[in-house]
């Protein structure tokens, strides 16, 4: 029977060499292309040869490569179900809700983690772009990077986004923090501080190929199961929570 592929691959990231890395950062990115190549679409995407593929397969713990394929079959039929009660009401959500919270911590490769460190090392200017559904998040990044000593500002309603379109500079850090990476209002104004301020652009999104994504410098990506309820997303924040609390624990060991 199929597994989710992230359940199949717990643990299996720390096994892999370089290259291997890069493939299952592909993977988690673009699983709902991934899905539909044979083993010789994915190696010619990739750059790489057949055999280098049905090995990574294989480390990763599947029996081969339509073992592999059906897992990731697996895991979007299931992320495209999900709901309240399918979700919620199932007995072993407290430990699918850790599963993916700690998967987001698994997958955080150093190299970004030490990209973050040398842009917060020249002392830029912060500035925090939300979705709505970050809103409390965003107060929370902001007290974060308050507490490193930078000039922090998170602009709640449409003036202050404005105000801060005048504000930002090349060489300072704009946060994004948008679980959909598809918010009209922020990709918006990614486009316009990108086109005029040139900053340097860390994002924290679903592990999905998304706009907020392929617009930024330096991406983490988050699992959760989405969830709403009488119309409001109650999808949880606490994967983007652990990783901003990371990267400024990490700056202050580094310091």
């Amino acid at each position: 029977m199929a597994r989710d592929f992230f359940e199949a691959t717990q643990g299996a990231r720390e096994r892999l060499n370089q290259t291997e890395r890069r493939l299952f950062d592909y993977v988690v990115r673009n699983m709902d292309t991934v899905k539909e190549y044979s083993i010789q679409r994915f190696a010619k995407e990739c750059y790489l040869s057949t055999t280098t593929i049905f090995r990574f397969a294989r480390k990763l713990g599947f029996a081969g490569y339509s073992d592999f394929i059906n897992s990731l079959l697996v895991t979007e039929h299931r992320n495209r179900t999900a709901s309240v009660p399918t979700v919620l009401h199932s007995k072993a959500y407290a430990e699918e809700y850790l599963k993916n919270v700690m998967e987001a911590v698994r997958v955080m490769p150093q190299r970004k983690v030490d990209q973050v460190l040398t842009v917060l090392r020249t002392k830029p200017s912060v500035y925090i772009l939300t979705d709505d559904n970050a809103n409390e998040l965003g107060r929370y990044c902001e007290k974060l990077f308050l507490g490193l000593g930078l000039r922090t500002y998170f602009p709640e309603v449409g003036y202050q986004v404005t105000a801060m379109l005048e504000l930002v500079r090349p060489g300072d850090l704009l946060i994004v923090l948008s679980y959909s990476g598809e918010d009209p209002k922020v990709i918006e104004t990614m486009e316009r501080l990108l086109a005029e301020k040139a900053p340097s652009i860390l994002s924290v999104t679903r592990a999905d190929n998304n706009s907020v994504q392929s617009m930024s410098d330096i991406n983490f990506y988050v699992f959760a199961d989405e969830v709403s309820l009488n119309g409001i997303n109650l999808t949880s924040q606490v994967g983007m929570l652990m990783i901003l609390e990371l990267l400024v624990y990490q700056t202050l060991d580094a310091a």
